[in-house]
């Protein structure tokens, strides 16, 4: 006898093995064949296939990411494993149309998962959007409940819910006010406050996501005069929703700028002097298994007499290829731009394959995944 649930909830056009090869294909493809017929266009706009392409996304493989590069007017994609054969064409992305008020150069990238990015439009009305540069979906978010200007941010997806949250936080400059974290579910479409923090972790900047988890360096010691003198790292659960601390593989101290990363679906650490003077190295750790603090191993070291002059900025990885050789983003804070290279450690070279001015960079999977 069938299963009347299980009928409903996988449809049989979905069971059918003729038609199963098509969750294989990229999401490219799949968004013109939704224009052979209707029954394929209601079948590629079934969640549970939507989910099963998804899962069959190879996330370990350089060709399965693009790049995602805010320029000052334009967003362009290139794809990742095109980068390492120093080929980079690049498809100019049909950003969605905005409110004259948001200028698009001050829009800014919180993070990407499944395929969604996540943008803030406007940091004084704290209005965000999600985007699908794949399908061009896009979906403004209501105004977070906050009375304060947000310190971070954060976005991902909370699999114990199937669902996706994006965590604004805001504290006042005084003790006397409350430190609000909010929450905005995508199943919901709203905001909710949440009371479940167990700790007042006044973490600034957007949240790095990996293994289901946000991550930040934030300060954890000043002097006697205000100054920092020690960091540590923090990270906050998105199906739990509380704040932890991580070991780090070294002391984290005022001395270096230091940054946390998703690199290969693993937690890293970037870290490199504030001060250029002289010899230094841009190193860099990857947490191998998550959440053993013995598993952190560096994995990147860089001497100073090896970076280009121009190189001495804020550096970030963004993959590697099969090889070893790795895309950087180097990001100057002095004019507030940016440019990609690739580093060759096994010859010690770089090469530029910036053509424009980069403002912002992400790494993002191409899905059928709507926000």
């Amino acid at each position: 006898m069938s299963n009347p649930l299980h009928t409903r909830h996988q449809p049989q056009w979905v069971l059918s093995e003729s038609l199963d090869f098509l969750s294989w294909l990229p999401a490219k493809s799949l968004l013109r064949f939704r224009c052979i017929c209707k029954t394929w266009k209601a079948m590629i706009s079934e969640p549970y296939f939507i989910r099963q392409h998804l899962s069959r996304i190879d996330t370990k493989s350089n060709s399965s990411y693009s790049l995602l590069v805010k320029e000052i007017s334009i967003c362009r994609s290139i794809g990742c494993g095109e980068i390492f054969k120093c080929s980079t064409p690049s498809t100019e992305l049909d950003f969605p149309l905005l409110d004259p008020l948001y200028e698009f150069y001050f829009i800014d990238i919180i993070g990407s998962c499944n395929g969604l990015v996540c943008l803030l439009l406007d940091f004084i009305t704290t209005t965000i959007m999600l985007w699908n540069p794949c399908t061009r979906e896009s979906k403004v978010l209501p105004q977070p409940p906050i009375e304060n200007l947000p310190k971070f941010f954060g976005f991902g997806y909370d699999s114990t819910t199937d669902d996706y949250k994006v965590i604004v936080g805001s504290f006042p400059p005084t003790s006397g006010y409350e430190y609000v974290v909010v929450a905005f579910t995508l199943k919901s479409g709203s905001w909710r406050k949440l009371h479940s923090l167990n700790q007042n972790v006044r973490v600034v900047g957007h949240g790095c996501f990996v293994n289901e988890t946000l991550h930040w360096v934030l300060t954890s010691e000043r002097d006697e005069e205000g100054r920092v003198t020690a960091y540590k790292l923090v990270s906050f659960n998105l199906a739990e929703e509380k704040f932890h601390e991580i070991a780090s593989p070294y002391s984290i101290d005022a001395r270096n700028l230091t940054r946390v990363g998703n690199f290969r679906n693993s937690l890293a650490l970037y870290c490199q002097p504030f001060s250029f003077i002289g010899s230094f190295c841009f190193r860099m750790w990857v947490m191998k298994e998550y959440g053993v603090e013995k598993s952190w191993t560096e994995v990147m070291k860089i001497p100073s007499e090896i970076l280009p002059r121009h190189c001495c900025h804020c550096l970030k990885p963004l993959c590697i290829s099969e090889d070893g050789v790795l895309l950087i983003e180097v990001f100057s804070d002095l004019d507030d731009s940016g440019f990609l290279m690739l580093y060759n450690p096994k010859e010690n070279t770089f090469k530029d394959v910036t053509k424009n001015c980069v403002s912002k960079t992400i790494t993002y999977v191409e899905t059928l995944v709507s926000p």
